[in-house]
C-alpha cells in the first residue's frame, strides 16, 4: 500500500471516528431529554394532584360547616320547642339567649360556607384547565417518548455500521501508525488527522515551516504538526486532481 493510499485510510478513519463521536453524543442525550420528558409530565401532574388535594381539603370543610349549621339548627329547633314549657323568666331569657347564639352561628357558618361553595368552584375550575394541560403533555410526551425509541435504534444501526467501516480501516493502516494515530487522538480530543491548506494546519490553526509544506506535497512520508503533534496532510497528497481530458 502507497503512503497516499495510508494517509487515504488514516483521513476516512478519522471521519468514521468523528461520526461515531457524533452518534455516541446523540444517543448519550437520549436518556437526558427522556427525563427532561419526564420531570416535564410530573410537575404538570403534581400541579393537578395539588388543585385536587386542595379541592377536596375544601370539600371536607363544607361538610363540617354544613354539619355544624345542621347541629346547630336542630339546637334552635328543640330549644324553641321548649320555650312554652319554660315557667320563669330567667329561664326564658337563658335559653332565648342561647337560641339567639346559635341562629348567629349559624349565619356566620352560613356564610362561610357559601366561600368555600366559591372556593369550590374556583378550583374545580383550575383542575379543569390543569387537567387539559396535563393531557397535552402527556399525549405531546409520550409521542416524543416514541420517537426517542426510534433514534436510539437508529443511533445504534448507525454505531454498528461505523464500527465495522472502522475495523475494515483499521486493517489497512500498519499496527505502527494505527498506535501513532490512537494516542494522539487521545490527547487531541479525538481529532489525530488534519488537514493543512494555505500553509496553516487546520487542528490548531498556526502556520507550519515551509520546508515542510513541501515535503507533505511531495507525500513520501507521515508527517506530524510541530505545533499540536497531529498527523498533517495535504488534500492534493491523498486527492491529486484528476488532470484534465485531452
Amino acid at each position: 500500500m502507497s503512503l497516499r493510499e495510508k494517509l487515504k485510510a488514516l483521513e476516512e478513519l478519522q471521519q468514521v471516528d468523528i461520526e461515531l463521536a457524533e452518534v455516541k453524543a446523540e444517543a448519550e442525550a437520549v436518556p437526558r431529554r427522556r427525563s427532561e420528558i419526564e420531570a416535564d409530565v410530573a410537575v404538570a401532574r403534581k400541579a393537578w394532584e395539588a388543585e385536587q388535594d386542595r379541592l377536596a381539603g375544601i370539600e371536607r370543610e363544607k361538610r363540617s360547616q354544613e354539619q355544624t349549621v345542621a347541629a346547630e339548627r336542630d339546637k334552635v329547633k328543640k330549644w324553641e320547642g321548649r320555650l312554652a314549657e319554660i315557667r320563669t323568666p330567667r329561664e326564658y331569657a337563658a335559653l332565648s339567649r342561647e337560641i339567639d347564639i346559635a341562629r348567629k352561628t349559624n349565619e356566620s357558618v352560613g356564610e362561610q360556607t357559601k366561600l368555600l361553595t366559591v372556593q369550590a368552584e374556583e378550583v374545580a375550575r383550575s383542575i379543569e384547565a390543569l387537567q387539559e394541560r396535563l393531557d397535552e403533555k402527556e399525549s405531546g410526551a409520550q409521542e416524543e417518548l416514541e420517537g426517542l425509541v426510534l433514534r436510539e435504534a437508529e443511533f445504534a444501526r448507525r454505531a454498528v455500521a461505523l464500527n465495522a467501516r472502522r475495523a475494515e480501516l483499521a486493517t489497512r493502516v500498519e499496527p505502527a501508525i494505527l498506535q501513532r494515530y490512537e494516542n494522539i487522538r487521545k490527547r487531541r480530543g479525538g481529532i489525530a488527522v488534519t488537514q493543512v491548506t494555505g500553509g496553516t494546519c487546520r487542528g490548531c490553526n498556526r502556520q507550519i515551516p515551509p520546508q515542510m509544506a513541501i515535503i507533505l506535497v511531495r507525500a513520501n512520508s507521515i508527517e506530524n504538526c510541530p505545533n499540536c503533534n497531529r498527523i498533517i496532510y495535504v488534500p492534493e497528497a491523498v486527492s491529486p486532481a484528476t488532470p484534465p481530458a485531452a
